[in-house]
């Protein structure tokens, strides 16, 4: 089968895990007072797309989606590894959730793209 493992430093990953902490926190700040303060009541699927149509908001709905996938996935398997695995299934863990982010990221973007083009859907 050959060798599978990531050889990436445990060093970047905590890191990594900090700093989608802190662009989910900003992120969902901006996304609440966007969607709840800063527009007219109600929010209607128009004004989500006009919003969309402006390329930093796609652009900032993109990164969020990353900063969650990544933080929810390695987050769980910190949590499976604290139960201390073994290196077989600790593998095979860290390679299923890296294709599922994988998927997820790339279901989300083409989710969100069609929203992008005045009379998307």
């Amino acid at each position: 089968m050959g060798n599978l493992t990531r050889h990436i430093s445990p060093t970047f990953n905590w890191f990594m895990q900090r700093i989608t902490a802190i662009i989910l926190a900003i992120g969902l700040l901006v996304h609440f007072y966007v969607l709840h303060f800063a527009i007219e009541r109600p929010v209607t699927f128009q004004k989500v797309q006009d919003r969309l149509l402006t390329p930093g908001w796609v652009l900032f709905d993109i990164i969020l989606l990353i900063a969650v996938v990544y933080h929810a996935l390695y987050g769980l398997f910190n949590v499976i590894c604290d139960y201390n695995p073994g290196d077989t299934f600790r593998k095979i863990t860290g390679w299923l959730f890296t294709v599922m982010g994988v998927f997820l990221i790339v279901y989300g973007i083409i989710a969100l793209l069609p929203f992008t083009q005045r009379g998307g859907m």
